[in-house]
């Protein structure tokens, strides 16, 4: 089994909604992210990739470590993802602006989360901590 590198950013808004995202062929909804490049620290992947797939511009310093967890994908057999996520609380209210494999976006929010089918690296990291605040 193999197991892929990623890093990963859980956006939140003024009204503590947490923002994922759908990927093109996917029913999974997942952070923001992707894979970490040769070369690459995992908050420059997070900024590379909420640019890319989202347009949104991030900073390093509003980026705050939420941990590491390793879990099973759910886009790729047989593989597993080691991912490392953040924490980023958005002052104001963001549109997303959804390029590249993203299909669609959701902002889950207590009254809607157990609609969508979440990937395990949002579900067991994620979740549980957004769901107290």
């Amino acid at each position: 089994m193999k197991t892929l590198h990623i890093a990963s950013v859980a956006i939140i808004n003024p009204n503590k909604e947490l923002l994922l995202v759908c990927k093109k062929n996917s029913k999974f909804y997942q952070l923001t992210g992707g894979k970490i490049q040769n070369g690459e620290q995992a908050i420059e992947t997070i900024i590379r990739e909420a640019k890319e797939e989202i347009g949104l511009e991030i900073q390093p310093h509003q980026l705050i470590f939420l941990g590491s967890h390793q879990t099973k994908a759910v886009n790729e057999n047989n593989t597993m993802v080691h991912g490392c996520v953040y924490w980023l609380n958005l002052p104001c209210f963001f549109e997303p602006v959804i390029a590249n494999e993203i299909d669609k976006f959701v902002w889950m929010n207590k009254n809607n989360y157990q609609e969508y089918s979440w990937a395990h690296l949002a579900k067991e990291l994620v979740q549980p901590k957004w769901l107290s605040l």
